[in-house]
Formats: structure tokens, sequence, C-alpha cells
């Protein structure tokens, strides 16, 4: 059995709250950065997950399904929110992963969160 000793694109952990962001609840986040700098880096980036669906779908915003990565609601990516996260604060997890059909919307709202098409 091999176990992983460092988070993968495409995982699901739960975060400790981000202060820079005002954030105050833990919630689950999704690893985004690739494998080679999340095994060498102390850091991985992450895009967080909400369940306040209110807002919708979004060019920034992707919509994962219950179920998926190991989320227990449908949330949004909010992709306009990546993060750099100390591996530290990775508090729970890897619940699952996103399929990789999810990772590459991600990865699509993440550009268009930076302005790059």
């Amino acid at each position: 059995m091999t176990t992983n000793t460092y988070p993968r694109q495409g995982e699901v952990y739960l975060v400790k709250a981000l202060r820079t962001l005002g954030d105050t609840k833990k919630r689950p986040a999704v690893v985004v950065s690739i494998n080679v700098r999340n095994q060498f880096k102390g850091d991985v980036l992450v895009i967080p997950f909400t369940s306040d669906l209110t807002s919708g779908e979004t060019p920034t915003r992707v919509l994962i399904r219950c179920g998926e990565g190991g989320l227990e609601s449908d949330s949004l990516a909010l992709c306009d929110n990546i993060s750099a996260v100390r591996k530290i604060y990775l508090e729970r997890g890897p619940y699952g992963a996103v399929a990789p059909e999810s990772l590459a919307r991600i990865q699509q709202a993440i550009q268009v969160a930076i302005g790059v098409f």
C-alpha cells in the first residue's frame, strides 16, 4: 500500500482559517499546486470551498457536487481566492480528490481570475 508523503494536486483537505482573508472557519480546500512543488516546498497552493451557493457558478467559481473529493455538500470552489498554505495547516485529509474534469475547470477559473485567457 502506498501512502502519500505530501499533498497531491486535486486532493481535498480541511484547512485552518486564513486570517488574511478575514475567514474564521475551517473549510475544505483543493490543492492546485503541482506535485513536484508540493513535494519539496513547505506550503501548497489551495482553492477554498464554500457551501453557500447563493452566488451560483461564475467564471471564477466552480460548482463541485456533493461526494466528489469527499465533500459533504454541493460546494463552490472559490477560484478567485487562491492561497498559499503551510502544510502544517492542512488539518485533515485527504478526504478524496476532485475528478480530472473538475480540476481542469478549476484551473480554467483560476486563469480567468488572474487575467490569463
